[in-house]
């Protein structure tokens, strides 16, 4: 056997083994871990969770499924209207449980990080969910975004915000030697994201920032863990319903949270793991080809929302 059958010979073994091994991973993270018991018990973290972003969307789904299982919540977001809402219906169908409410705009930077530390120093959090986020434009490009404060807020709202909330509760954490930080990003942090740049860009962040951290804490029992979903039916997304592929933000963070001490990286929902794992090879072999594709798809995509609106007028 020459040296290139040799050479050939281990490379199809070693794709075998690494094809295997992520067929493995996939089908323990999303199915077969929670059926036999292997996830995280998180009422053993601690009492409290906060979670930021949580009047909508992905948020609020957190904030009420944390309550189902029997934590406090902490709802951290903008509006005091919006979130005596989401406080009362929550109240209301797990009256068991306490909620603090916390009135800031993450778009004000470092300002608010004071008011959120005496609020959340007296509680013993076991769980923060870093999910406020925000997107500057809609399938945009750069050059044309007429607001700069925009840009500015996204880099506080999707940025600043993880890093000093993080900031804010790693110590008792790691005092306590437990405890999780969940930070959402977005399958478009991953790949090339033409047309949503800003946002693209800023979920890359969350995506390094989590892996590093993650790496610094876990001899401590503190979990970091991202989560990059796909699509979901949100206002960000404007999309409005859901199929077997776009999951409702409930169903979404069900899967999400039954991946917590399965894995410290996941898309949350089995499909988007599918895509994440393919756009992953594709952007390999063919980079280019990748950034081509994702620039006709947001123009079709914002042509798509555009007409929607346009008959809904």
């Amino acid at each position: 056997m020459c040296w290139l059958e040799i050479l050939g010979f281990l490379t199809a073994l070693i794709l075998i083994f690494k094809s295997v091994y992520n067929l493995g991973h996939f089908v323990y993270v999303n199915f077969l871990g929670r059926l036999l018991g292997h996830g995280l018990d998180i009422s053993k973290c601690g009492p409290w969770a906060v979670v930021t972003g949580a009047t909508d969307g992905i948020g609020k789904s957190y904030a009420r499924l944390l309550a189902a299982k029997g934590l406090n919540v902490v709802l951290v977001s903008r509006t005091p209207a919006k979130l005596q809402k989401v406080a009362d219906e929550i109240k209301s169908e797990y009256g068991s449980i306490e909620i603090k409410t916390i009135a800031v705009d993450f778009t004000d930077g470092n300002s608010i990080y004071s008011k959120l530390e005496t609020e959340l120093s007296q509680l013993e959090i076991g769980i923060l969910i870093n999910n406020v986020g925000m997107a500057v434009g809609f399938a945009e490009a750069f050059a044309d975004i007429a607001d700069e404060k925009s840009l500015n807020d996204v880099v506080n709202c999707n940025m600043l915000s993880m890093v000093r909330m993080s900031r804010l509760v790693l110590p008792q954490m790691i005092k306590r030697k437990k405890g999780v930080i969940v930070n959402i990003g977005s399958i478009s942090g991953l790949f090339a994201t033409p047309l949503a740049t800003m946002y693209g860009a800023t979920k890359a962040f969350v995506d390094k920032f989590s892996c590093d951290l993650s790496s610094e804490v876990r001899e401590s029992g503190v979990i970091v863990q991202t989560v990059h979903p796909g699509f979901v039916v949100t206002n960000m997304s404007k999309l409005r319903r859901a199929t077997w592929t776009i999951p409702t933000p409930d169903r979404f963070v069900a899967a999400a949270l039954s991946t917590l001490g399965l894995t410290d990286r996941t898309s949350g929902f089995w499909f988007h793991s599918i895509q994440l794992y393919w756009g992953e090879l594709v952007r390999f072999i063919f980079p280019e080809t990748m950034a081509y594709f994702t620039i006709k798809f947001m123009k079709s995509y914002r042509q798509r929302v555009l007409n929607r609106q346009s008959k809904s007028k």
